[in-house]
């Protein structure tokens, strides 16, 4: 069995509304076999009934914090920041 582990890249700057509790795991594909991971700073505002949440995502792909929107996605897509070691700066 192997472990993949998968390196992510992640905006160095915090937005300043982040609660601080959670981020959002995306892949940008270029083509079949390019792929670009990474993580946004996100949000939860409310769990949906079908296994959905609305989060607010904040900056646009792994390069700014630039703006927010709202967005739906499923719920394994959202991570603590536990899960890599990420603390909000204060």
């Amino acid at each position: 069995m192997k472990i993949l582990f998968l390196k992510r890249k992640i905006y160095p700057e915090q937005p300043i509304n982040w609660e601080g509790e959670h981020l959002l795991e995306c892949t940008h594909s270029f083509n079949r076999r390019s792929k670009k991971y990474y993580l946004m700073y996100c949000d939860v505002l409310k769990k949906m009934p079908n296994a959905r949440l609305k989060i607010r995502v904040y900056g646009r792909l792994y390069n700014s914090i630039q703006g927010e929107r709202i967005r739906y996605v499923d719920a394994d897509q959202v991570c603590s920041v536990a899960k890599w070691n990420i603390s909000k700066n204060v």
